[in-house]
């Protein structure tokens, strides 16, 4: 038998491990098109600086030479809210952190080999005053960089070259139509809906995205946000599924039709004021963190789109969580940002935690965001 075909066969038999699953652990891994290698936060200090981390095959991390990477702009080096300042190009191989004191926008060219981050030419100015926020989203197609000007109430899109550099799109930034925050944002899986959790007015706003980046309201948008507390994230776990997170750990789910239109199907008061909300294994775990709350809350999505705690949730942190947690491409390991540091986690099958081990970072920030390439 030739060389050829033993080597396909050994990716036939890999894939079946990978799709098929050998017991409890397995039955729920998901086979996602990056290998989830390393692990980036903006660490959002005053002299802003993205830390990088390999990713070990036992959920362990490794801080990456050179790390930390500075932006050139500078950073809020404090709060606990739910936008998430950072976002990757992957194929592209381009990294963007926000620097929120200064509004600006640093992009960097990322080495698939090694996680360098190389910054392309000088941080870029967003067209808003981001406060809080500073948000950012890429696009599917690796298009468009949208970035949530809090403060401004608006959203600049850029346009994303093969090299980095950003070019503000004509007529951005645009008008969320509220004299409002804008917090988390995020779009859903084909990028034609972007996704505004309007935290002052307690509002959902559903953005139609054209294919020249412009953004304008869906019919009927802004939409009542009515789980509880104050919205401040929210994310699609599918294309039928949303889920936000609110101020006092309330976690809540909607039904996304096709025009975009989020309906709320349950709730969860979960205590305690977690605010990021996050998902693994395809859409059928959440993770509630951040809001400064020293705690992870992990529920289970089911299909219909009802709430189920995990035994044991929620899991206590090492130190407040300050930002989004993020799970590894195969849903078995979660890292959390807190104050100047990572926390790294096991997930069993489950989706209960365990701690594995504390990083601080060496660029001292409150990390607020995070992102797996």
């Amino acid at each position: 038998m030739g060389r050829c075909k033993l080597f396909f066969l050994a990716l036939v038999a890999a894939a079946g491990l990978l799709l098929g699953g050998c017991g409890d652990d397995n039955d729920t891994i998901v086979v996602i098109p990056y290998n989830g290698k390393y692990l980036y936060v903006n660490n959002d200090g005053a002299a802003n600086a993205v830390s990088g981390f390999a990713i070990k095959s036992n959920g362990t991390l490794e801080e990456l030479v050179g790390s930390p990477f500075v932006t050139g702009g500078a950073g809020i080096d404090g709060g606990y809210y739910a936008a998430n300042p950072i976002a990757i190009a992957r194929g592209k191989k381009l990294l963007f952190a926000a620097n929120k004191a200064d509004n600006t926008i640093t992009s960097f060219t990322l080495s698939s080999t090694t996680g360098e981050l190389t910054a392309v030419g000088l941080p870029v100015a967003s067209g808003g005053t981001m406060g809080q926020g500073g948000s950012l989203a890429v696009d599917d197609d690796e298009n468009f960089l949208f970035v949530g000007n809090d403060s401004t109430d608006n959203i600049s899109v850029f346009s994303i070259a093969s090299n980095g550099e950003l070019t503000p799109i004509a007529a951005s930034p645009f008008s969320i139509g509220l004299a409002d925050g804008v917090n988390g944002i995020t779009l859903n899986a084909v990028g034609t809906a972007l996704y505004v959790s309007a935290s002052n007015s307690n509002q959902i706003v559903v953005m139609d995205v054209a294919s020249a980046g412009t953004l304008t309201h869906i019919a009927g948008s802004p939409f009542d946000y009515t789980a509880g507390e104050t919205i401040t994230s929210f994310v699609l776990a599918s294309s039928t599924r949303g889920l936000s997170g609110a101020t006092g750990g309330v976690l809540a789910s909607y039904g996304i039709d096709s025009i975009g239109v989020p309906t709320l199907i349950d709730s969860l008061d979960l205590t305690a004021n977690s605010q990021a909300i996050s998902t693994a294994r395809r859409g059928k775990l959440a993770f509630l963190s951040g809001g400064g709350a020293s705690q992870i809350s992990v529920v289970q999505v089911a299909a219909d789109g009802m709430l189920t705690e995990v035994t044991g949730s929620p899991f206590a942190t090492a130190a407040s969580t300050s930002g989004y947690a993020i799970a590894n491409p195969s849903g078995r390991f979660l890292y959390a940002t807190g104050s100047s540091q990572i926390e790294a986690f096991v997930i069993d099958s489950a989706g209960a935690l365990t701690s594995i081990d504390t990083y601080p970072l060496t660029n001292p920030g409150y990390a607020t965001g995070a992102v797996i390439y």
